[in-house]
């Protein structure tokens, strides 16, 4: 195998990485923006997000006002964006754009650490033309995913007391967005453990990169989460974060194992088909070609690799291995996709140092990426589209569900009416939600007293709307498992107080007051 050379690396290959990173940024701004600059629809989780930021924006508060099962990161970032620019549409577009050009930039710069050659490039671009195109949902999974690559490239190279203190800075910083991130920490402790062996390193230098890790990343957490336990107290962020999270979060059958291999992309709806490598790439790699690099190093199967390589490669496969426990719980498509770059890089080395038959499934790699990069912009942009001016501004319209959705309600509201049971509604026409959540589920997921404060939201407010997804009497979860569904006081309710004033195709519904 070729040495790794860092001459390798100089002013061609500063401007290659440039016009790979600028590329990148192209290619997603053509899947999420229409030309020539309308966002799309910001539909999927980041909704919850995007509508909990203008909660904030209205002088609510995380936890105390509204429920929510991860820490404020995400909130926060929208928040802050809203009050700058105002609440616009074009936010969380634009926001994908910069995380995932900034993933790829972090990705070359681990793999070149690694590899020589063009195939330097290829897990950056393999990560942006399959498993991030096919999740662009602004959600927490992707600020994490930025900060902890960030902190692997930081150490990958050494791991001085500066680097590390870095390192675990920006885990805390992951962990502010998605609190299981917490978990990094543990990873490249257990590395630093291993490489002490490996080194033969004193336990004072071992303790001492250790403390440097934790320490900022408790410095980090500590400052970031400081004034909601001043003001709310630790026990009700306990109660959100963890106890919510261990006994009601997994009620649904996608918060949990069940959701594993489900989601594959429909063979009928042709503009799914560019996700099926994704889906198949990384449930065939993640967390398997963890395990397997573990086999290689255990029975020295790569002697002629130097031990600086060795402990590189190493840290790379914990750090993903990590990633993945993250969401091992509830290792759906989408989480998978968001924790796939390290699996990315191992397997684009394993590749690049294997047989000739592993060669030419390199090529095959690199095919798939061309096609990829070319065909998905293509298609974004000639694809059914349809446009509303909404209160968030223009949108453009994938779906044609969701446009007729908009289009109906945004004939019949105003800015900040009061609204309960669509966040993507809510947040996309600025409806002002009137309960703590802002969906239900006939799962334990929604509890009994929040079932009552929607209740009583309604009621105060004299709502004139509430969306009515089908999915809350059709649910499969609710139907094993009866007693989970706390929604019986609100099917009464909307029964005796509202009727339905529109049906649309899915079967969800829009139901009005009575007069």
């Amino acid at each position: 195998m070729a040495r790794v050379d860092p001459s390798a690396f100089l002013t061609g290959s500063r401007r290659l990485t440039l016009l790979v990173v600028s590329f990148s940024c192209i290619f997603i701004y053509l899947q999420v923006f229409a030309l020539p600059c309308t966002p799309r629809l910001a539909s999927g989780d980041q909704a919850i997000y995007l509508h909990n930021a203008t909660r904030i924006l209205d002088g609510e508060m995380i936890y105390r006002d509204y429920d929510h099962f991860t820490f404020p990161g995400t909130d926060l970032v929208y928040a802050a964006l809203f009050k700058c620019f105002g609440v616009r549409a074009w936010i969380p577009q634009a926001m994908l754009v910069f995380l995932g050009t900034l993933t790829v930039w972090l990705i070359i710069l681990i793999s070149r650490k690694l590899m020589n050659g063009m195939t330097v490039y290829l897990p950056a671009l393999l990560f942006v033309a399959l498993p991030f195109s096919s999740y662009l949902d602004a959600t927490h999974h992707w600020f994490s995913l930025v900060a902890t690559t960030a902190a692997l490239a930081i150490i990958l190279e050494e791991r001085t007391s500066s680097r590390l203190v870095s390192a675990g800075t920006l885990v805390g910083v992951a962990t502010f967005f998605t609190q299981s991130m917490a978990l990094l920490t543990l990873g490249f402790s257990l590395f630093l453990l291993w490489e002490r062996g490996r080194t033969n390193q004193t336990w004072s230098v071992f303790l001492k990169k250790a403390a440097s890790l934790t320490a900022g990343f408790l410095a980090t957490t500590t400052t970031c989460l400081a004034y909601f336990v001043w003001t709310l107290g630790a026990r009700k962020i306990f109660y959100f974060t963890v106890v919510f999270v261990a006994r009601y979060y997994p009620a649904d059958w996608f918060n949990n194992w069940r959701v594993y291999l489900t989601g594959r992309p429909q063979l009928h709806a042709w503009t799914t088909w560019f996700d099926l490598p994704a889906f198949a790439l990384i449930h065939l790699i993640v967390p398997f070609v963890y395990v397997l690099l573990f086999v290689i190093c255990a029975f020295s199967l790569r002697k002629q690799q130097s031990d600086d390589l060795r402990s590189r490669l190493m840290l790379v496969n914990v750090a993903g291995l990590f990633l993945f426990l993250t969401v091992a719980s509830a290792p759906a498509y989408s989480r998978l996709y968001a924790v796939s770059p390290p699996a990315l890089v191992i397997l684009a080395w394993l590749l690049y140092t294997s047989s000739r038959f592993s060669r030419s499934l390199l090529w095959f790699a690199w095919v798939t990426v061309f096609v990829m990069l070319m065909a998905r912009p293509l298609v974004m942009q000639i694809r059914w589209k349809a446009y509303l001016d909404l209160p968030t501004g223009r949108t453009a319209f994938y779906d044609p569900l969701l446009y007729e959705k908009c289009q109906w309600m945004s004939q019949r509201t105003q800015p900040f009416d009061y609204f309960f049971g669509d966040h993507l509604i809510a947040f996309t026409l600025r409806l002002r939600n009137v309960g703590r959540v802002p969906f239900l589920r006939p799962t334990d997921y929604t509890r009994p007293e929040e079932v009552a404060d929607v209740i009583q939201g309604i009621d105060r407010f004299h709502v004139r709307f509430v969306s009515w997804y089908i999915g809350l009497d059709r649910e499969k979860d609710a139907v094993r498992h009866p007693e989970g569904d706390h929604l019986a006081p609100i099917r009464l309710y909307l029964r005796e107080h509202y009727h339905v004033a529109q049906t649309f195709a899915n079967g969800d519904q829009i139901w009005e007051r009575n007069q």
